[in-house]
């Protein structure tokens, strides 16, 4: 049975309805703000705690070559950013922010350039970039242009696996010869049951299996997730494996299970943290929301608690005004 119900649904379909600074506001805790000097904030924060961190520009289905420019911009000043403060992080790149909606030889084009920034922006081969994958309609492309730039040469930069899609462990076999060192989560894009997995469970085992799949031929994985069924199973897939510290890390999104990355920290695991920023901070909120609508739910259950409890309390609301 799927874990998205009519309500979560509803929920998600309403999301555009709510006042923009009503999302600003309770989106602030997953955001590293509007700005890069906000956000290389929040990087020092968290180098600070032990922590890695991966900075990505807010803005997707970018359609003109202005917002590619615009892009690819925002994200080489980033990575001189975190050159110059010598930060513990990389950066992460959609291919819709950088041009595939035009073509994706475009996006190629972008994607390079943000990698030539990396390259000049640290010494022994340059900061990390990881490509991202969105929804089902994409993974194709998005798997061509990964290979054409491996088989170019360009070695520090990974992709984004989802193990809700039924054809993720065919894509794993498919990139094996590659070795890449691949971010495996979940999956947020809610896709139909011909394309992706609906049921919880389902989707868990998934992420399990092809964990060790990726571990098995030899490839460095981000374990992506704030389930703690699957950490817990992914620790043991790591002393099962004797995978070194350098073969895998855990990664989570700013604002999320901040305890358990703590946890996992302190007991000697790599933790990097996904920062998002940028000024599209509604629309990125709107989409995440409506694309996963059990986590719209989410949200909105959290979000009722937390205003019952200001009313007992006599909290004031987030728009500034009291609750009595």
């Amino acid at each position: 049975m799927s874990d998205v119900g009519i309500i979560d649904r509803a929920v998600a379909a309403a999301i555009p309805l709510v006042p923009t600074r009503l999302v600003r506001t309770f989106a602030a805790p997953y955001i590293g703000g509007e700005t890069l000097e906000q956000a290389l904030s929040v990087v020092r924060r968290l180098n600070a705690a032990g922590l890695a961190a991966s900075l990505d520009v807010l803005g997707e289905d970018v359609h003109d070559e202005a917002g590619v420019r615009a892009m690819v911009a925002a994200y080489r000043q980033a990575l001189a950013a975190l050159a110059a403060g010598s930060a513990d992080a990389g950066v992460s790149v959609k291919p819709s922010a950088l041009g595939a909606a035009i073509d994706w030889d475009r996006c190629h084009d972008a994607i390079v350039e943000v990698l030539d920034g990396a390259a000049a922006s640290s010494a022994g081969g340059g900061r990390f970039v990881r490509l991202d994958m969105e929804e089902s309609a994409t993974v194709d492309g998005t798997l061509a242009l990964y290979r054409r730039l491996r088989e170019e040469g360009r070695e520090r930069v990974g992709i984004v696996l989802q193990a809700r899609l039924w054809c993720t462990s065919a894509d794993v076999k498919a990139l094996a010869d590659l070795a890449p060192d691949v971010r495996l989560c979940k999956g947020i894009y809610l896709e139909p049951p011909s394309v992706g997995m609906q049921d919880r469970e389902a989707i868990r085992h998934s992420f399990s299996a092809l964990l060790r799949q990726l571990l098995r031929a030899g490839s460095r994985v981000a374990i992506a997730t704030h389930d703690e069924v699957l950490v817990t199973d992914a620790l043991a897939a790591i002393d099962e494996y004797s995978v070194p510290a350098a073969g895998y890390e855990f990664q989570m999104l700013l604002g999320v299970r901040g305890d358990l990355a703590r946890t996992l920290r302190r007991a000697g695991h790599r933790v990097r943290i996904y920062v998002p920023f940028g000024k599209d901070v509604f629309g990125y909120s709107v989409r995440r929301l409506r694309e996963n609508p059990a986590v719209a739910g989410h949200v909105a259950r959290a979000l009722l608690a937390d205003l019952v409890r200001g009313v007992r309390h006599g909290r004031r609301r987030p728009d500034g005004q009291g609750v009595r």
